[in-house]
């Protein structure tokens, strides 16, 4: 495998795909906060002792503030994480797109190839036969290729069908 294939050089290709991902994962950490922290607020008010509202507070964070503080160091590897795994499916179609263009234009479009760890290698086949498809057609015919053509059955439209 080329280097080309085995690493793109940026994570962060797309970012109104990864970024939504990474506003998701933000909102729903804060979520997860409130919603724990309101928690044990009314469970605290429910089965503790009568006092001052405010007093839970102090007492929250002297038992939970530890883990807050933790969930708030872990935060920065869950967004590269999720970076990473949206890498997998945003870098792919971004090279689609880019080969699409490029055939919409009429340029000669290699065959794509994603990355082993890649999502939707099934696309790139599929792109692949379409734009091969498309180049043979665009090609300038010469008596002999069209002779050549009707002798061998059509690759391609087998492929697509199976």
């Amino acid at each position: 495998m080329s280097d080309k294939k085995a690493m793109r050089k940026r994570l962060f290709i797309d970012p109104k795909v990864q970024g939504a991902l990474v506003a998701r994962v933000v909102f729903y950490w804060v979520v997860c906060l409130v919603t724990i922290t309101l928690m044990l607020l009314c469970w605290r008010v429910v089965t503790g002792p009568a006092r001052l509202f405010y007093t839970h507070f102090n007492d929250m964070w002297f038992y939970y503030g530890p883990a807050l503080i933790a969930s708030f160091l872990l935060l920065p590897l869950v967004i590269v994480d999720i970076i990473r795994l949206s890498n997998r499916f945003a870098g792919p179609l971004m090279r689609l797109r880019r080969s699409m263009r490029d055939l919409a234009r009429g340029e000669y479009v290699e065959p794509v190839e994603f990355r082993d760890a890649d999502f939707w290698h099934d696309f790139a086949d599929e792109f692949n036969a379409v734009a091969a498809r498309l180049q043979e057609q665009a090609a300038p015919r010469t008596p002999e290729a069209e002779a050549d053509a009707s002798e061998e059955p059509d690759d391609l439209v087998a492929a697509s069908t199976a």
